[in-house]
């Protein structure tokens, strides 16, 4: 054992000494993070999606028309729509090619007329065909406002007649009269005030076998990227663990590993050496990016016995995975091929780049009995929906059982080929 981790130690300073490729490789799941900060604004650090730029236009030019910015922008869809008046349709058209906008709001001509005349009055809402996301979110907030105010006339609707009647007959109105119309439209108001509380929403989730935990709504710092960066982690350590696993490679190809064997310390000492230091390195590595994206990207570290397990089950099955890519190639030509395309479909079906959570039933399915896929899962399950251990142990076993499985296979396929 003395032996293993000497040699574990030697070819861990080896790579402190000469650590370019290995900080290159760190920065490709940084680099990633940081476009997706620059690509969704600073709201995304404060676990909210950036508000979508919705124009609006006003063809009816009235007093009731003239008050519907306030309503967006001041209701419940202030923290979803950012919006920005324009003065023809023309001009919104520009402004969708150039990428500006979600959608256009247009206050059709009539529309004040229609609502205090009791009629339909409607709204015209176009998406920018061109995008996908930012439609759907002013849609559906355009849609919940639209609700709301539904309710809102309901309750108004004596005040609404008492206005009618005051255009219809043309002449201003007294003071009572004005008096009478604003107790009936706050009286409506507050008919309508438990709708504040939506604001503050709290949902209760209960997972199967679990007990109910509580997921904040827009309001937990860092809660984005708590989704993002564990799936940046696990491709960034996978790719890490190849590039170090290939040193060992080009050891061996030099006739390093051979003239350790035939030393007093043996076979084993040289596989356990090598297991050593990549399991050791890419565990480092690992609380390193933790800490990064606690101090960059304000993710809450919370549970950490439940990430140490995670983690150190999957930078087991990354070491191994290598390792055994390594034990059965002739060339480092031939284990970089293999390694890169097994990293590549892993990453594709585990979530790596998008979460898994995103994915149809049979993909998110599949996506959790891969070893990454379980991690990443994993690490969402604690950093954002607050799981306790005793609530993973589906997702450590995935982990645990490929990561030995594939040391497993990695050390006796080594063995063999030292004996042979």
């Amino acid at each position: 054992m003395t032996a293993a981790l000497t040699i574990a130690a030697h070819h861990i300073r080896r790579v402190v000494r000469n650590p370019g490729l290995i900080l290159l490789l760190l920065a490709i799941p940084l680099t990633f993070a940081i476009i997706e900060y620059a690509a969704f604004g600073r709201t995304v650090a404060k676990g909210t999606l950036p508000p979508a730029t919705v124009l609006f236009l006003d063809e009816d030019d009235t007093l009731v028309s003239s008050a519907l910015p306030q309503v967006f922008s001041g209701g419940p869809a202030k923290d979803f729509f950012e919006l920005s008046q324009v003065q023809s349709k023309s001009e919104a058209v520009r402004l969708f090619k150039r990428g500006q906008a979600a959608a256009l709001i247009v206050v059709p001509s009539g529309f004040q007329s229609a609502v205090l005349e009791g009629k339909r009055a409607e709204l015209g809402f176009y998406p920018n065909p061109v995008q996908s996301i930012g439609p759907e979110i002013a849609r559906s907030m355009l849609e919940m406002t639209a609700l709301i105010g539904n309710g809102l006339y309901a309750k108004a609707l004596e005040p609404i007649a008492q206005i009618r009647a005051l255009v219809q007959a043309e002449r201003e109105p007294t003071s009572d009269e004005v008096a009478a119309i604003s107790r009936g439209f706050f009286e409506a108001g507050r008919r309508l005030s438990s709708l504040q509380g939506l604001s503050g929403l709290t949902v209760g989730v209960q997972r199967p076998g679990a007990s109910a935990v509580k997921t904040g709504f827009g309001n937990d710092p860092g809660q984005f990227f708590a989704y993002v960066f564990p799936g940046l982690v696990v491709f960034g350590l996978l790719l890490i663990a190849q590039a170090l696993a290939m040193r060992l490679m080009r050891d061996r190809l030099r006739g390093l590993q051979r003239r350790l064997v035939v030393t007093p310390v043996g076979p084993s000492a040289v596989i356990l050496g090598g297991v050593f230091y990549l399991v050791a390195a890419l565990f480092a590595l690992l609380v390193f990016l933790g800490i990064i994206g606690a101090v960059v990207f304000r993710i809450q570290l919370r549970d950490p016995v439940s990430l140490v397990a995670i983690g150190a089950g999957f930078a087991i099955f990354a070491s191994g995975l290598h390792l055994l890519s390594v034990s059965l190639a002739r060339s480092d030509r031939g284990a970089g091929f293999v390694g890169s395309v097994i990293v590549l479909v892993l990453s594709l079906i585990g979530g790596s780049f998008v979460p898994a959570e995103q994915y149809p039933p049979f993909l998110r399915s599949l996506a959790v009995l891969v070893p990454n896929g379980a991690a990443q899962q994993g690490f969402i399950d604690v950093l954002v929906h607050k799981l306790p251990l005793a609530a993973l142990g589906g997702r450590l076993a995935v982990v645990w059982s490929w990561g030995l499985a594939a040391m497993g296979l990695a050390v006796y396929f080594e063995q063999r080929r030292l004996r042979s």
